[in-house]
């Protein structure tokens, strides 16, 4: 039945419960679409990623960077530049990280009221009334502000709530001295010591911008190795490259309990301890519905995330729930891509959302990335002899070479007899960027054979992409093999 406006109550098209990179962008491309469209935001707009994630995060990572890069000067050969006192000033740091979050969050702001989307400061409430939201209180950052008791209707909801840090079970988690991946980057003073939970993602980028910064770092990873998820000669390289950095690391250690400034873990049957100055709890984030009440409303959860089928919609008519809200794949451009496709599928012509072609990257030093399927998946999924994988090392690499920056490799996953890609995986200077190319490979369906024949510019680091192709096919160009009669 068509909504009817009454009395303190407006009509939109589309209601988006969250002003994050999924829910923002959802935001302007209905817009776009010629909808009417209201966003509501209890915070800030640009959510998790923006104001306390990925956008902070990388922040730190470039001055960190630049540091490490200030260190090898010597090694390209320019003298006479006194490094004894260069350090970063996390002070300092802290107002850089809050100019650039500013920027972005202002461009925000002007590219919806540049669409005509209203956007309203606030908790936005879903009523039991399906479509009926209420704003409760008020939030920071944009200045519409709800009228007392204004209620909105929407003839769709889509709920881009976002996640929040993930809290281990454990005596003591609440103490003083323990951190989450939010707080971390607030901290205007570096600690002597950090003890970081979790050795995934978060905790890996982390542990390197504080060692840079001064800190004695120390992981512990409860699984057998770092980063569970990624391609087992990925975490490999990964784990030796934060020991050559002076990170320590403590895999197959469950924590136990947090005393204090102390960590209590158990590894190989016995009970260990770790002292840190802040220790940082790192072992990933969890949807969060806060304003919606899923029992009374009826939406299914499952493992705390809102279900939702091939076309992001929830088991209820007209909702529809993107990002870290529905709990597959917690990566902001995931969300951003999901943003795009629930208001196609509410406006347009309905499409399946791929959940094959995903990337995940990590801004260590060097870099990492993939997307597609690890060795390990691969060999589950396929036959024995079915599979080619092609590996290319940088070393091998004219452009590495001349930036110093040697170390890595490029993966290539495929399947024998048609040469199709499977899955991409680069340890190495640029890998977040290289790894585009890759995405774009898998999604429509491309050949080791064709990418390997496809022209790359030299001296470039992306020429270490297409010899891996061509690894895969006959044979790389500039990689040596002593074994050859």
């Amino acid at each position: 039945m068509p909504l009817k406006e009454k009395q303190n109550e407006l009509i939109y098209d589309i209601g988006i419960i969250g002003g994050g990179l999924g829910g923002y962008t959802a935001a302007i491309r209905a817009a776009q679409l010629g909808a009417k469209v209201v966003l509501f935001e209890k915070e800030v707009l640009g959510g998790t990623c923006l104001n306390r994630g990925c956008i902070p995060t990388k922040t730190f990572l470039k001055s960190v960077k630049a540091l490490k890069e200030l260190k090898k000067l010597k090694e390209l050969a320019i003298t006479g530049v006194e490094l004894a006192e260069a350090q970063i000033d996390l002070v300092k740091l802290q107002q850089r990280k809050k100019r650039v979050v500013s920027r972005l969050t202002t461009g925000v702001d002007s590219l919806l009221k540049a669409q005509g989307v209203e956007v309203v400061s606030g908790e936005a409430v879903m009523e039991e009334q399906l479509g009926l939201i209420k704003v409760k209180g008020r939030g920071q950052g944009h200045v519409i502000e709800p009228q007392q008791q204004q209620t909105y209707q929407a003839r769709h909801v889509i709920i881009a709530t976002g996640s929040k840090p993930r809290l281990l079970p454990i005596p003591g988690i609440d103490s003083l001295y323990v951190l989450t991946s939010d707080e971390i980057l607030g901290l205007e003073k570096v600690p002597s010591s950090l003890v970081i939970l979790g050795g995934g993602v978060i905790g890996l980028e982390f542990a390197l911008i504080f060692r840079e910064l001064g800190a004695d770092v120390t992981i512990v990873e409860m699984e057998e190795r770092l980063l569970p998820a990624f391609d087992e000669e990925i975490a490999a390289e990964a784990a030796r490259m934060l020991k050559s950095s002076g990170i320590t690391l403590h895999t197959g250690a469950r924590a136990r309990e947090i005393r204090g400034e102390t960590l209590v873990f158990e590894k190989e049957g016995e009970t260990q301890e770790i002292t840190g100055e802040k220790i940082l709890v790192a072992v990933g984030r969890v949807p969060s519905f806060e304003g919606i009440d899923v029992q009374r409303l009826g939406l299914k959860t499952e493992r705390g995330a809102l279900v939702t089928d091939e076309f992001l919609r929830t088991n209820l008519p007209n909702v529809y729930a993107i990002g870290d809200a529905n709990g597959k794949y917690m990566l902001a451009h995931k969300a951003a891509a999901e943003g795009l496709l629930a208001v196609e599928n509410i406006l347009g012509t309905p499409q399946k959302m791929d959940y094959t072609v995903i990337p995940q990257c990590i801004y260590s030093f060097p870099e990492i990335a993939c997307v597609g399927l690890s060795e390990k998946q691969a060999r589950a999924k396929y036959a024995e002899g079915e599979l080619k994988i092609g590996k290319f090392p940088l070393a091998a690499n004219g452009k590495a070479q001349v930036e110093g920056e040697t170390r890595g490799f490029v993966k290539i996953i495929a399947e024998r007899n048609s040469q199709r890609i499977l899955g991409v995986h680069v340890f190495g200077i640029v890998a977040t960027e290289l790894i585009a190319e890759a995405v774009t490979a898998i999604k429509l369906g491309a050949r080791a054979e064709e990418l390997g024949q496809c022209i790359h510019p030299h001296p470039t680091i992306s020429e270490a992409v297409q010899e891996a192709y061509q690894e895969v096919g006959h044979g790389a160009i500039h990689l040596l093999r002593r074994n050859m009669v």
